[in-house]
This record gives structure tokens, C-alpha cells and sequence, in this order.
């Protein structure tokens, strides 16, 4: 692991070199820059993994590519192991990085300073996003020990999309109208992620994804109508549960069968939540939202983990 001991280190870490060697991109090279752009930011460990080979090669090509500004390193990270201690360094798509992918056919905008953009992220944005690439990772790898099933990501799912939702700024928010206080209302919320998989019958199973970290309330708190009203657990399950019910999976993305997975910061956290979903779906729970918490996701492959659904029932994402 990369690591940050003292101030010389913490210098070399995060200055690029004046002076670097030639390199010319090899394949490694862009599919590591390919995997940052994909996920926003990624970590050396979770780079590591998704290259599959020697760690200390990747650790490698990672710092070349950051001396000749293929990739960045957010400087919010720094506040963050000064505060928490040593983590691993965290990637960014650099300029150069941007370039060399839309050299080559990738779909990204040369309207974006990532320069500034990266600047500009903040810590808790990299750390959510990051636990959302976490996730995104383990399943791409979990994919590959299974022959025959296919990671679908977002963009291939929006790309076979109605034309609404391809057109759409934000193509993954769910919306939907409902009665709140007597009169009728819009509510609507933006999942962390879309992800489907492919099986050798030709059939395939959907997915939103909810990264809970525990940051905000279940249960509504605040003062009806305000933004603050909002943020919380119970909002999102009705908003999704009954758009689920208005087949709003349908409409969006024209898919038969969607569900919500909840990765949840604890044990207890989740069963919490199982009790407040089943109160929004009229008791008994609802297929329709599975659960499971950090510490078990940590330590198996998320398609041989057994999820929790909101009836309390255990099966396989594959299942």
C-alpha cells in the first residue's frame, strides 16, 4: 500500500517530478487511465486489483502516469490522511489522461478542466464515491470468476434505454408524483449507481445502487418542505417503493425486473433499515430492496454473498 509517513514523503507523494522519464503508453497504461475516468476516482489498492497483476508494476505505472499528467491526485486527500492516517493514494483523470481516451474513441468532453475539477472535489465527495467504486470494482472482479455472467454497467444499460431517459441530463434519477398532505407532489432521488447483470440463458437482472455510509437520519427530522426533509432513509424507500409499484423501471429503462441494493455501513444499521422498509411497504417488506452491510461485502465475492431482501429472505445477486 501507498502510504504517507512524515513531511519529505508526503512532498514526493502528491509533487510531480520535474523532470520524468520518457514513457511512451503501453495497454496496461490506458486501461489503468480507462478504470479512473469510469469510476471518478480510484484508489492504488483498487487499481492493483483490477489490473490483476504485480502490484508493485502498477504501483509503477501509476506514479509514471501521474508525473506526465495522465492521472491526478486530489489534494482534499491530504487533510484526510494528516486527520485519519495513512490510506492509499487516490487517482483522478488528468489532462493529458482525458486527451490520450478521446484519442482513442472514449466519450470525454474537452469542455472539462480536470485541473480544477479534481481541485475542487472535496473529501467527504472522494470518500462516497470511492465506496461506490469499491463496490463497482468487487462486482467487475466478482464477474470475472464467474464464466458466463456479463457486468453490465450504466451506460450500456442507458444506450438501450427509451429516448427520454437517453436524452435526459440526469438519466438516473427516479421520479415520481405522489399525495403528499393532500395535494400532489414530485419526489424523486439520485441512486449512486447502475449496474445490470447478463446470464448465459439471455437473461438479465437490473440493479440501482445505495451506498449508505450512516451520514444521514432514517426517519424525517426536519420541517416539512424543506431540503433538509429530504435527506433521509424513509424518503428514499417511498420514493423508490412507489415508483417501483407505478412501474417507473419500466418507463425509465425499459426493464422488467430493476431492484434496489443497499450497501449499508453496519450490521445494525441495516437491520434498522429493514424495519423501516417494511413499515413504507405496508408491513411485510418488499422484495424489491436488498441489503448488505461493509464487513460482509469486504470479505466475499458480492455474487457468492447471501443479500438480505426486505422480507427477510437470503439469495444471491446471480439468484
Amino acid at each position: 500500500m501507498e502510504t504517507l509517513f512524515g513531511k519529505k514523503q508526503r512532498v514526493n507523494r502528491f509533487r510531480r517530478t520535474d523532470s520524468p522519464r520518457n514513457m511512451r503508453l503501453t495497454e496496461r497504461d490506458l486501461n489503468l487511465i480507462r478504470h479512473v475516468a469510469k469510476h471518478r476516482f480510484l484508489t492504488t489498492e483498487q487499481l492493483q486489483a483490477l489490473d490483476g497483476g504485480s502490484q508493485q508494476n502498477v504501483s509503477r505505472a501509476l506514479r509514471a502516469l501521474y508525473d506526465h499528467g495522465y492521472l491526478d491526485r486530489p489534494g482534499a486527500q491530504i487533510a484526510s490522511i494528516v486527520l485519519d492516517g495513512p490510506k492509499p493514494t487516490v487517482h483522478a483523470l488528468g489532462k493529458r489522461g482525458a486527451q490520450a481516451l478521446r484519442e482513442r474513441g472514449h466519450k470525454t468532453s474537452s469542455d472539462v478542466d480536470w485541473t480544477e475539477k479534481n481541485k475542487r472535489a472535496g473529501a467527504v465527495f472522494i470518500e462516497h464515491t470511492l465506496e461506490r467504486a469499491s463496490f463497482m470494482t468487487a462486482m467487475e472482479i466478482g464477474c470475472r470468476e464467474k464464466p458466463g455472467i456479463e457486468l453490465l454497467d450504466a451506460s450500456a444499460i442507458i444506450a438501450q434505454a427509451p429516448e427520454p431517459t437517453r436524452r435526459a441530463r440526469e438519466p438516473l434519477r427516479w421520479v415520481v408524483e405522489r399525495l403528499e398532505r393532500g395535494r400532489k407532489e414530485i419526489f424523486s432521488v439520485v441512486p449512486d449507481g447502475l449496474f445490470g447483470l447478463s446470464f448465459p440463458d439471455e437473461t438479465a437482472s437490473y440493479f440501482l445502487l445505495e451506498i449508505d455510509r450512516g451520514t444521514i437520519p432514517l426517519r424525517r427530522t426536519d420541517t416539512y418542505g424543506t431540503a433538509a426533509w429530504r435527506k433521509n432513509i424513509e424518503y428514499k424507500f417511498r420514493t423508490y417503493y412507489e415508483g417501483w409499484r407505478a412501474d417507473r423501471h419500466m418507463k425509465q429503462f425499459g426493464v422488467k425486473q430493476l431492484r434496489v441494493v443497499w450497501v449499508t455501513s453496519s450490521q445494525t444499521r441495516l437491520e434498522h433499515m429493514l424495519e423501516l422498509q417494511r413499515d413504507v411497504a405496508g408491513g411485510n417488506g418488499s422484495a424489491f430492496f436488498l441489503f448488505a452491510d461493509n464487513d460482509h461485502l469486504r470479505s466475499s465475492n458480492p455474487l457468492d454473498l447471501e443479500w438480505v431482501n426486505g422480507k427477510g429472505e437470503l439469495l444471491n445477486l446471480a439468484a
